[in-house]
């Protein structure tokens, strides 16, 4: 029986390490062309802790396998970095950085401003108008972004805000008078605003060109294909009813597989765009799709990734019913330095807002000096 019970384990333990490598692999696989493997990227977190108690388990019994193990989770450790940061202070921390010799941007997924009330358990409308003009950085872009020309109309969003240049567009229109889309507000002027939109989707990306004296940077702000899961949609709801579990781990393996396949179009869709621009780049904005993803990979190939840059902690930007991820971004050309990235933890919206001061490279390394 021990021998056994032994056998299963070391099977179980193969298994579990093969997952993790495919999931490492998921970044390669464009999940139009293969979906599976995506499954295993969004599932890397949990793989991997799994591992690491694996590796202690087999460590203490003095099995070689355990070297195996280890050497898995070590071709995996970069992508480790892009969910949790060590909370230690560096010399930069310490130092006093002028925002003069850079600027702040702020990303936030505002859930259509809950003027719906489609949750009793965050901000409302003026609640979250509220914190955006409190923190006033000098860009801020909003997905999801909602205007009613009776309750919550859009002039009185741009004169709450008062920012000197917007950028607003609409791909959704619920009826005659609401609209749902993007936003950009900015201290600084914006030129050669463009709208891309994906198929099949009510999501997209805008396109806008930020003019910071002699600086010029191409953002892109961006709301991906979202999942559209819900508290309806919740797996094991309904235990007490025959079949109706499996029937709900079904419906979202569904939404899931259905969004991986249209993140993965719109992504490529979108680098064609990125690929085109004359100057450095800031891609920013909600991706609904985590960094050990083929979303997050096309995305960032040659570019930073602020919260690797200068994150603390956990990087988890979503509460929502599932999954509880990293999906928000600040992307940037490495020319510049992102420093002092904040996640506000509040329960403004399903998504927390984050932050960086961007500054040019030399400008950075002569502050931090």
């Amino acid at each position: 029986m021990a021998r056994t019970i032994k056998y299963l384990l070391l099977g179980v333990t193969y298994a579990l390490s093969g997952a993790l490598l495919i999931s490492y692999m998921s970044v390669w696989i464009p999940p139009d062309k293969l979906w599976i493997p995506a499954f295993f990227g969004l599932a890397f977190p949990y793989l991997f802790m799994v591992n690491l108690i694996l590796f202690v388990y087999w460590l203490l019994r003095l099995k070689k396998i355990s070297v195996v193990i280890l050497l898995v989770m070590l071709l995996g450790w970069n992508n480790v970095r892009h969910y949790y940061r060590l909370p230690v202070k560096n010399k930069r921390d310490r130092e006093k950085i002028s925002q003069d010799t850079g600027f702040t941007l702020t990303t936030f997924n505002v859930r259509s401003f809950n003027v719906n009330a489609w949750s009793a358990n965050v901000g409302k409308d003026e609640q979250i108008i509220r914190f955006l003009k409190k923190i006033k950085p000098d860009i801020l872009c909003l997905q999801e972004f909602y205007t009613d020309e009776k309750r919550f109309p859009e002039q009185k969003i741009v004169n709450e805000l008062n920012y000197p240049y917007h950028y607003i567009s609409y791909i959704q229109q619920y009826h005659s008078r609401s609209h749902y889309g993007l936003a950009v507000f900015s201290r600084f002027p914006l030129k050669h605003k463009k709208n891309i939109r994906f198929d099949e989707s009510s999501n997209q990306s805008q396109q806008c060109d930020v003019i910071m004296g002699n600086d010029t940077l191409r953002l892109f702000n961006n709301h991906l294909q979202s999942t559209n899961l819900n508290k309806q949609k919740t797996p094991l709801n309904n235990l007490n009813e025959e079949g109706e579990a499996l029937r709900e781990v079904k419906d979202i393996s569904l939404h899931l597989r259905g969004a991986f396949m249209k993140r993965a179009r719109q992504a490529k869709m979108l680098k064609q765009h990125i690929e085109k621009s004359p100057y450095p780049l800031v891609i920013c904005g909600d991706f609904n799709d985590t960094p050990v993803s083929y979303t997050y990979h096309v995305l960032s190939a040659g570019l930073k990734d602020a919260f690797v840059e200068s994150g603390k902690g956990l990087g988890k930007t979503y509460h929502g019913i599932f999954p509880s991820y990293r999906i928000d971004y600040i992307l940037h050309d490495p020319r510049w330095k992102a420093v002092q990235y904040k996640t506000y933890h509040n329960r403004l919206s399903d998504h927390y807002p984050v932050s960086c001061l961007m500054m040019k490279k030399r400008m950075a390394d002569q502050n931090g000096r």
